[in-house]
């Protein structure tokens, strides 16, 4: 978690993650302190937000998947649509970047993770008990709209990427519950796909606070923690815009 202040405004930045198990406590005294605190929280999205997932997933006359990888990548993708719980055909008729946000969740949901349980679900129920206002970047489905407007070639390299075989919820729960950012910042890639995935949207995100700061108040911004990483990391865009940043867990 980072706190980004001036004489008058605090905001604090937390790096999410969106599925956990429900046995995981990650509230810790200053997270606990932040969330009294602030009066705004500001998520990705809204968790109360339904889409029609496979509305926008779906399209015809689609290769097999197993079809759309590098051969040496299918084992790989045997094991994670196994570990996903989807049937194959299902999978067959989705693009490539449904299939690589899919099958991304699989260890998390074999794991018994839930958005229910995760980071932003109980943020946003606890600011709604308490009457303070919640607000989101993005509604649900533009979100989704983003990655469906992605080229071709980036959609697939999205997919090759989530077949890499360093996929692991488990190592990456134990990243986050440690705050070992340097983990993260050793396998965060400064490539085209990565500025559109994570740079194009922090950019967006460091604009708002920005411009939030000129207002007095306390503010929790909670997004995914590969947001907070690598080289366009949320953190660094604030820090190289002249706001003072630091990180205080």
């Amino acid at each position: 978690m980072w706190r980004v202040s001036d004489g008058d405004t605090t905001i604090y930045l937390l790096g999410s993650i969106h599925l956990l198990p429900p046995n995981i406590r990650w509230q810790t005294p200053l997270i606990g302190r932040a969330i009294a605190t602030s009066d705004t929280l500001v998520l990705e999205s809204s968790p109360e937000e339904t889409v029609d997932f496979p509305a926008i997933a779906q399209s015809v006359n689609l290769k097999p998947v197993r079809d759309r990888v590098s051969p040496g990548k299918r084992e790989i993708l045997d094991a994670m649509i196994a570990r996903s719980g989807i049937a194959r055909e299902t999978l067959d008729g989705y693009k490539d970047w449904a299939l690589a946000t899919t099958l991304a969740t699989g260890d998390a949901i074999a794991a018994g993770a839930t958005a229910r349980d995760g980071v932003e679900a109980k943020l946003w129920s606890a600011f709604r008990s308490s009457g303070k206002t919640r607000l989101a970047f993005y509604h649900a489905k533009e979100q989704l709209d983003q990655l469906d407007a992605l080229p071709d070639p980036d959609q697939r390299k999205m997919l090759e990427n989530t077949l890499s075989g360093k996929e692991n919820y488990w190592e990456t729960l134990k990243t986050w519950t440690n705050g070992d950012i340097a983990s993260l910042e050793k396998t965060a890639q400064c490539t085209p796909l990565e500025g559109k995935l994570v740079g194009q949207p922090n950019d967006r995100w460091a604009r708002w606070i920005i411009a939030r700061m000129k207002k007095p108040g306390i503010v929790l911004v909670a997004v995914g923690l590969g947001h907070m990483a690598g080289p366009y990391a949320l953190p660094k865009l604030l820090a190289a815009r002249r706001l003072k940043v630091e990180r205080i867990e």
